[in-house]
């Protein structure tokens, strides 16, 4: 497992290769050695803002190079970015960051009055960087230009140990309040060296001695990864798994403003992408895209996907076109966030099932308990339960943040996911265990079948299921629905009668809502929060 540590990664890139492109944004291309420059520059600068080891700081804005400087510039002083998404604001936002305890911030311009309006209410924020692209300041704001302002005369080292805390990341709050998670050093590199054994994917490296070896092989004679990242760096699946491990490779970063599919394609093409780490419906939108048949990918060499189930005709088309495999992949955020990985299972023929996410990454062990806290065996669904030297150094406690490590886990850590294996040992996720039913006969009652079924109907636009406890005790499954246009006339005896002829008696919902609003209330990463529909049951009812 690895020794090293983050803020060190950009430097030994910059030793090995120190001319190669790092960092690709927009038309601007950075080299190592330039990197690695304005990564000091900017320690000194925050270091200047009395950043001290331990401190943290929050990163709010979309993909910026200003966002990767940053990050690494904060590791070298030993201090903890907190990236938080941009779709949090208002109450939210402020209770990630009275739950960080930050000290500092750093957004664009046109997202500083969000932070404005809740300053006086978060007294241990001291300093607020806002972004210009040459625009006004804001008024009580700093310019990222003053950070960079002094030059600099020696290099900044980093002030960390591979155990300590270098990263704090937020749980996306699916069935409950968001909890921030932290993980080291070790933790994150640990993570990103685990995906460099997978079964199915070997990586170029990054050391200038193998160079010529690779260059036979690679890609129009590239000897390293230059991997494509659409996703936010604010997704822990972007920042660890896309950027840190492409710079642990000593690869170049293509990092994508904002995700169009038009313009994603036109990068990989332009910069003869290797690599891609996205989403499902980013993948769902490439695939679709109308230069998709005809771009050319030649380039890449593998794919992955986060965030949710990855449908089979997606990653059949993909790898028609580009002749190159699409792994789905498993994670949570106490992990860094990976689990499990299609690429670490024997390769397939065939697409795999959507919820197929493949077997558990190197050193990373997985088992499915029952209620009472028993393994299960193989192909009996349980929760999946976790261990790994990628799991979170613990929860921060606000309470206590010069004891960070408090809140500690030990042996199987409880992922909150109920799964099953397959034949071949693969996992499938079925659904976070709040929202699976238990039926009298032992099997799973799981919201998505009903919602696969729901979404059928000509007149059903989204659907969502839960499983909701009655006042008297009793657990039953209902759902909502979304009409669209056709479905205007729609009653819930007719979306019941249509469940009734396609699921089994037993798998059928109780109650069938028709939602009052345009959609579903959604958490930032999309997932339909079912949470929020929960408590507005007895509203219907």
């Amino acid at each position: 497992m690895p020794q090293e540590l983050l803020g060190e990664l950009v430097r030994e890139g910059k030793n090995l290769t120190p001319s190669r492109l790092a960092l690709v944004w927009r038309d601007q291309e950075t080299s190592y050695l330039t990197l690695d420059g304005q990564i000091d520059r900017a320690a000194v600068g925050f270091r200047r803002l009395q950043v001290r080891p331990g401190d943290r700081v929050a990163f709010y804005m979309h993909n910026l190079p200003h966002f990767v400087i940053g990050f690494y510039a904060l590791q070298r002083l030993g201090a903890v970015p907190v990236p938080i998404n941009i779709y949090w604001k208002g109450r939210d936002l402020r209770y990630l960051l009275e739950e960080s305890r930050v000290s500092g911030v750093i957004t664009i311009a046109p997202y500083y009055e969000r932070f404005k309006e809740l300053l006086p209410a978060l007294p241990e924020i001291n300093w607020v960087v806002a972004i210009t692209a040459g625009g006004t300041q804001p008024p009580g704001s700093l310019a990222w230009e003053d950070v960079l302002a002094e030059p600099l005369t020696d290099p900044v080292y980093t002030e960390s140990d591979a155990v300590d805390p270098a990263l704090l990341a937020f749980t996306a709050g699916r069935t409950g309040p968001s909890r921030p998670v932290l993980l080291s050093h070790f933790n994150l590199l640990a993570n990103c060296q685990q995906m460099q054994d997978l079964a199915q994917a070997q990586f170029y490296g990054g050391s200038e001695e193998d160079d010529d070896d690779r260059a036979s092989f690679a890609p129009g004679g590239n000897p390293f990864e230059v991997a494509l990242l659409p996703l936010p760096l604010f997704n822990l699946f972007s920042l660890n798994i896309g950027l840190n491990m492409t710079y642990f490779l000593g690869g170049t970063v293509v990092l994508q403003e904002r995700f169009d599919p038009s313009q994603a394609l036109e990068l990989i093409e332009q910069h003869g992408c290797t690599l891609v780490f996205g989403s499902p419906a980013i993948f769902s939108q490439l695939v679709n895209a109308a230069g998709f048949s005809e771009a050319n990918l030649a380039s890449l060499r593998y794919a992955f996907s986060y965030g949710g189930p990855l449908s089979p005709e997606v990653k059949d088309k993909w790898r028609k076109k580009t002749n190159t495999p699409l792994f789905n992949c498993y994670g949570i955020t106490e992990a860094g966030p990976l689990l499990c990985c299609e690429a670490a299972s024997e390769p397939s023929k065939e697409p795999n099932n959507e919820d197929n996410v493949g077997k558990p990454l190197p050193i990373v062990q997985l088992s499915l308990q029952g209620e009472s806290g028993k393994i299960l065996p193989p192909e009996q669904a349980g929760e999946l339960m976790a261990k790994g030297p990628n799991l979170l150094l613990g929860y921060f406690n606000p309470a206590q943040p010069d004891q960070p490590h408090l809140v500690k886990t030990e042996g199987w850590f409880p992922t909150g996911d109920m799964a099953v294996t397959d034949e071949d040992g693969d996992f499938h996720i079925i659904d976070r265990r709040e929202d699976v039913l238990l039926l009298p006969k032992g099997e799973l009652l799981v919201p998505r079948d009903i919602e696969r079924v729901l979404e059928t109907h000509p007149g059903v636009w989204a659907a969502a299921a839960l499983p909701y406890t009655t006042p008297e005790g009793r657990n039953r499954m209902v759902a909502y629905v979304v009409l669209n246009q056709a479905g205007r006339k729609l009653t819930e005896p007719l979306l019941i009668h249509y469940c009734d002829r396609r699921l089994p008696a037993s798998h059928c919902p109780e109650r069938i809502f028709i939602y009052q609003e345009p959609d579903f209330p959604r958490l930032p990463n999309g997932a339909v929060w079912r949470r929020a529909l929960r408590a507005q049951i007895p509203e219907y009812l």
